[in-house]
């Protein structure tokens, strides 16, 4: 099934601010966000939304990132619409 992310304005720019934080440029930031939508793993206990589905991944540099999306499933494909980014350190 195919899967379209997109992410709002909003959501961007904090996402941007939360990478300079821990010394991610623009293009690992975003490709990171976006792997870990398309990885498509859940989290378990942190940062959950009632409304929204919370994926996460956990990388090598000891960083861990959680996107906040709204999910809706069409015929077709999925459409994945990032709500928020929260970066951490560590693990879940």
């Amino acid at each position: 099934m195919k899967i379209i992310i997109d992410i709002e304005s909003h959501a961007f720019f904090r996402m941007l601010e939360r990478g300079q934080k821990f010394g991610l440029d623009y293009y690992d930031t975003k490709e990171r966000t976006f792997s870990t939508v398309r990885l498509g793993r859940l989290a378990k206990r942190k940062h959950l939304s009632a409304n929204y589905v919370t994926f996460n991944q956990y990388f090598k540099d000891n960083l861990s990132f959680y996107v906040i999306c709204k999910e809706k499933i069409f015929e077709n494909y999925k459409k994945y619409l990032i709500k928020t980014v929260i970066i951490e350190s560590g693990r879940e």
